[in-house]
């Protein structure tokens, strides 16, 4: 870990401007921090679906009773959490490590989408291109997103709010790297302007590949 690793996430600002003096290639980056972090969400979905399973199945078994009395709700939806409820029930691990390998590989995918928008946008907006400067502010920023995963473990409504703010922190950390790293210019609010827009165009490329992660493991589940 590089020594100042904590006060990146308490003082993004100052971590940032140390970080800049950095010079990670893509490979070290993944190799120090991305294999060892993203695997937290994959690992706690695993501890979640084995140690803690009762708590999904009654959160599943919840959901299939109101999505009885929903007309509205999506059929796809419904027929996953079936298969998940099967899977759970009849303590399938084969086909749960697969899903765990799943949701691992996806993960490790992120900060290949969010490295393409900053180096797409960085340049519109007055900054640098670089791939590994890219690639830096991705990986370190999605850190806080990979470490609230460990609340996968237990599926509850305290869980999806910390996934949020980790989230809500993860944007914020690239909203502060695009001065500092990016050297996006902060006149004319151009470094605003720039995380709006990644942020609108990250929450379509990532429901669009969750519609992909989601249908992997739909097929793993019924098989």
């Amino acid at each position: 870990m590089i020594p100042y690793f904590f006060e990146l996430y308490f003082k993004p600002k100052q971590g940032w401007e140390k970080l800049a003096k950095e010079n990670f290639t893509i490979k070290e980056l993944y190799l120090r921090f991305a294999i060892v972090f993203a695997f937290i969400p994959a690992i706690s979905h695993f501890i979640g679906f084995t140690v803690f399973k009762n708590v999904y199945i009654q959160g599943i078994k919840n959901f299939l009773e109101m999505a009885e009395k929903d007309t509205q709700q999506n059929p796809q939806t419904v027929e996953y959490m079936k298969a998940l409820l099967h899977t759970l029930q009849d303590n399938d691990l084969t086909k749960e490590i697969m899903v765990m390998l799943v949701t691992y590989g996806f993960e490790l995918f992120k900060p290949v989408v969010v490295a393409i928008l900053i180096m797409f946008l960085s340049g519109a907006f007055g900054g640098i291109k670089n791939p590994n400067k890219a690639f830096t502010v991705a990986i370190f920023s999605l850190i806080p997103s990979w470490a609230a995963g460990a609340f996968y473990a237990v599926n509850s409504p305290i869980s999806m709010f910390v996934l949020f703010l980790a989230s809500f922190y993860t944007f914020y950390l690239i909203f502060i790297a695009a001065e500092k790293i990016l050297g996006i210019p902060s006149e004319g609010s151009k470094n605003f302007q720039f995380i709006i827009l990644l942020i609108i165009l990250y929450l379509i490329l990532s429901g669009l590949i969750g519609y992909v992660e989601s249908g992997i493991t739909f097929q793993i589940l019924k098989s």
